[in-house]
């Protein structure tokens, strides 16, 4: 039997355990009942904006019903390596694997841009798609001097076919954002977050898929 470096055995073990206690700490909220969920924004511009706080994550919501069908949506959620082309904030998106990607997001002035790396898994039913991601933290890419590494990034797209022309879109995503950022600030950051999400993600289809 060959012989196992004690050290490098320490730290594969670690990593399996840091591992292991993350997937039981991600535990995706509900996608169907809002009701526990504090409202931000009740629908102004078909946009609904929430927020729900759990033992380990505050998650935020957002919700509306795009004129796309669900193909051309999905579509665009899974063209991963072109985020940066789709949502005006986000100003880099790597993939680093089929499943991982390493995205960078654009701040207010003053405020450190942020980044993640982050895992996705598809789970497709007859009528609906889910896009969930996790932080991927068996993944090292080094980190800038001028952002801000969020390791616990997480979230999920979930679109759901109201007919052959209209979708509803869900995404939700963990609010913490880490470094500087005021927490008075916190509410209303997530409140522009979802209204650019889905704003941005209906103008991209419109542009790829005009009327």
């Amino acid at each position: 039997m060959k012989n196992r470096n004690p050290i490098a055995t320490l730290l594969y073990f670690l990593l399996l355990i840091n591992l292991n206690l993350f997937s039981q700490v991600i535990n995706h909220p509900d996608k169907g009942n809002q009701e526990d969920w504090i409202t931000l924004q009740d629908y102004d511009n078909q946009i609904w904006v929430g927020y729900k706080e759990t033992e380990n994550i505050t998650w935020v919501r957002t919700i509306s019903i795009l004129p796309h069908n669900i193909d051309k949506v999905s579509k665009m959620i899974e063209d991963k390596g072109n985020y940066d082309k789709i949502f005006d904030r986000v100003t880099s998106s790597k993939i680093i694997r089929d499943d991982v990607v390493h995205i960078r997001i654009d701040m207010p002035y003053l405020i450190a841009d942020r980044d993640y790396i982050v895992r996705y898994n598809i789970e497709e039913g007859n009528t609906e798609i889910s896009y969930k991601f996790e932080s991927a933290k068996d993944i090292y890419i080094p980190e800038y001097s001028s952002s801000v590494r969020l390791p616990d990034a997480a979230g999920e797209w979930y679109i759901k076919r109201i007919n052959d022309s209209f979708t509803e879109v869900t995404y939700t995503w963990n609010g913490f954002l880490g470094g500087d950022f005021p927490p008075f600030a916190l509410t209303r950051a997530w409140k522009t977050q979802g209204n650019e999400m889905i704003t941005w993600l209906e103008e991209s289809l419109n542009d790829l898929y005009p009327n």
